[in-house]
């Protein structure tokens, strides 16, 4: 054996040395890695395998160069997709492995890592394989030409379950407003009786109901301002209430239709301090609701208070509410 080639001799042997020992290194690892539930884990493992699998096929090179990119992920580094145009990958399939890596690249944040660190890993090592390995005369027909089909299958499948993921799943609520029409009969301060401006308002309140199509109810709301104690406001407000029915009934309107509620002086449409006197406050809300049915489900008066509104308005553009 001539001298050249008894170095070239010991150079593969120590090539092939090192090779072996970037693998016996990472393989030394393997039982605590197998124990532990982390992406960089799983992903040293995946390349453990693969450089096994490359070193029975005696590729040495690249045996050790996966062998390394293990090692590197068993010590938390981070580790990046392999290039296609540093592995020669034919013009004709880098546009595709390079769309590949951006949707890979896409997915691969902590939080999809942490929630599959065994898909990501294995998803990992799969677009490696291919891109390793495209170039080669027997990538076609060999157990490697499989890289790139399961490669698509699990990254499909990571992507859906990530938009999945991101989907609100929480049952949309909708606030119903009621189809309703709302009429205000003002009262004198310390009084219950209709007075003119009062009369005329209960009588447009009459005329639209006969301009209706279709079953209806009337809810009727008394307020009073802060002006008299509170038992003397909520008797007010329930004697201006059943003023205001009583000509309604008189005018033709059926009893049964009308519900009556009397709030006092606690749901105010213009909040003031304790005695002050405010017309606006000394109210009977007539609400007309159109297709029958019941007020019960609705926050009535509170929809007429323009304080409560806008606090209503605020929580549901929190919630995403309608």
């Amino acid at each position: 054996m001539t001298k050249l080639a008894k170095i070239f001799q010991i150079a593969v042997l120590f090539f092939v040395a090192s090779c072996a020992s970037n693998i016996h290194k990472l393989a030394q690892k393997e039982n605590g890695l197998k124990l532990d539930n982390f992406y960089s884990s799983y992903l040293a493992l995946e390349y453990l395998e693969y450089s096994r699998n490359l070193a029975i096929q005696k590729r040495w090179n690249n045996a050790n160069y996966f062998a390394k990119k293990g090692l590197d992920s068993s010590y938390g580094r981070k580790v990046i997709p392999e290039s296609p145009v540093e592995w020669g990958v034919a013009m004709a399939d880098r546009e595709d492995a390079i769309m590949a890596q951006k949707r890979l690249e896409n997915i691969s944040t902590y939080e999809a890592q942490k929630a599959l660190p065994i898909q990501m890993a294995h998803l990992a090592l799969l677009y490696d394989c291919w891109i390793s390995n495209d170039n080669k005369p027997t990538f076609k027909t060999n157990e490697f030409s499989r890289c790139k089909l399961r490669f698509y299958r699990l990254l499909e499948e990571i992507e859906n379950y990530i938009d999945d993921l991101h989907k609100d799943h929480q049952s949309q609520t909708n606030v119903v407003e009621p189809d309703f029409e709302r009429f205000e009969v003002m009262f004198d301060l310390d009084n219950f009786n209709l007075n003119d401006k009062a009369n005329q308002r209960i009588i447009e309140v009459i005329k639209y109901l006969g301009t209706l199509n279709g079953d209806y109810r009337l809810l009727l709301v008394g307020s009073a301002d802060r002006s008299g104690n509170r038992l003397y406001n909520e008797n007010l407000a329930i004697k201006r209430v059943e003023v205001v029915r009583n000509y309604l009934i008189k005018n033709g309107v059926a009893k049964d239709l009308i519900e009556i509620r009397s709030y006092g002086e606690d749901f105010p449409d213009i909040i003031t301090q304790k005695g002050a006197q405010q017309q606006s406050n000394r109210i009977v809300g007539i609400y007309v609701l159109k297709g029958g049915g019941s007020f019960a489900p609705y926050p009535l008066p509170l929809i007429t208070n323009n304080v409560y509104k806008d606090e209503i308005i605020k929580v549901r553009s929190k919630r995403g509410l309608k």
